[in-house]
């Protein structure tokens, strides 16, 4: 609904400005009108940049939608709530935030639409859920829901980077501890193999020309690294380029399934919470499709949607060669069935969830090994490298 900027008086003469929601401006002249405000001046509002940059952690969003729902839930009125609230918080940028949405649903403004000003904290698929329970006279319901799903979207994305602070640890030290070696170490050994015109077997000459390469070439090979991060980024923002990479990531062993089952989660998670909320199944499924985070999927979601629109049941609207995991169409069709889409969808979410955490846990298993396997081998061709000429030199001496 488009936004306003209204300059008006009240009943008592006092002039004030701020921000409304209206189909135009004759309507909300008319809703003015109503209120007791002379409108002045009506034009249409300008984003405040400022607001849509804020952000919240996590946790802190979760712990203000548990407050206002209790508020709600026992009675409080919206604005109310949202002022004790804002009151009762130290400052801070909770604070700012809940205090500019009580401005303006303190003149009127429905608080998906005070909601929507924080972009970044209350995307649209968010904001969508607090309209639709709004708009159902179940907020305290849709609040709920918003604090579930963000406190088990954020124990997932903690347990994935868990998982991955062992591996990024492992492999920094060991490319640190290699460019070490081949700078300083190897560089030291060859002047002195040199000085002792001693025959150098091939694993040491090998060893000796990469450390120059590296010494010698390290703006190109620091370019190549920064041609391959843009790469990666560009590939990323391409429809083309980020589907191809989904699909050979989904054939990578446990890497694929875990991927897969992690944006099934996602998927899901979205589709449930906006369903619940009474937001009509394709929107929901659009939205869903937008934030799992996997092109693959993605459009397999989208073929699901078409088909939805033109009377199928979701779960036979979906490809015939579709790569969600096995256990996502039975679910679908017993919910169908049941008429409990949201049950399902939300036994998905869960069993997506844990599959992904079991896959997870199976890769950094599997992946200490190989990496300390790496790194004793490279370390051992390196120590190798070293001390085959110095066992041919004591050699010739022992025989002399």
């Amino acid at each position: 609904m488009p936004a306003f900027s209204a300059t008006t008086i009240d009943a008592f003469g006092r002039r004030q400005t701020g921000r409304w929601d209206a189909a135009d401006a004759d309507a909300l002249r008319v809703r003015l009108r109503t209120q007791s405000l002379w409108p002045l001046r009506i034009a249409p509002a300008r984003p405040d940049p400022r607001l849509a940059r804020v952000t919240l952690r996590s946790r802190e969003l979760v712990e203000l939608l548990h407050q206002l729902e209790l508020q709600v839930r026992a009675g409080v009125t919206a604005d109310a709530a949202l002022a004790q609230l804002a009151a009762d918080l130290p400052a801070g940028r909770a604070r700012h935030v809940l205090t500019c949405i009580h401005g303006e649903v303190a003149q009127g403004a429905p608080i998906h639409a005070a909601c929507r000003r924080f972009a970044r904290i209350f995307p649209p698929e968010l904001a969508a859920v607090i309209e639709a329970g709004e708009t159902s006279a179940r907020l305290p319901e849709a609040l709920r829901a918003l604090a579930t799903h963000l406190t088990s979207a954020d124990e997932l994305r903690r347990t994935a980077r868990r998982a991955l602070i062992y591996p990024l640890i492992v492999g920094a030290a060991t490319a640190g501890l290699v460019v070490f070696l081949l700078g300083g170490v190897v560089p030291r050994f060859s002047e002195i193999f040199a000085s002792l015109h001693v025959p150098l077997p091939a694993l040491t000459v090998a060893l000796i020309r990469v450390s120059e390469a590296l010494r010698h070439g390290w703006p190109v090979l620091a370019g190549a690294t920064v041609l391959a991060i843009t790469g990666a980024v560009v590939a990323a923002r391409t429809p083309r380029l980020r589907y191809a990479r989904d699909w050979v990531l989904l054939r990578v062993p446990v890497l694929g399934e875990t991927l897969c089952c992690l944006a099934t989660a996602r998927f899901a998670a979205h589709t449930r919470l906006m369903h619940e909320a009474g937001v009509p199944l394709l929107a929901a499924l659009t939205t869903g499709a937008e934030l799992a985070g996997h092109a693959v999927l993605a459009r397999n979601l989208t073929v699901a949607r078409d088909g939805v629109a033109a009377g199928k049941p979701l779960c036979e609207a979906l490809p015939a060669k579709h790569a969600f995991p096995g256990f996502v169409v039975p679910a679908l069709r017993a919910g169908e069935t049941t008429g409990q889409l949201g049950a399902a969808l939300r036994h998905i979410e869960d069993y997506a969830a844990s599959r992904a955490r079991e896959r997870l846990a199976t890769a950094l298993a599997l992946l200490e090994p190989v990496m300390l396997t790496a790194l004793t081998g490279i370390v051992g061709t390196i120590a190798l490298s070293f001390f085959l000429p110095l066992f041919a030199l004591l050699g010739g001496v022992n025989a002399r």
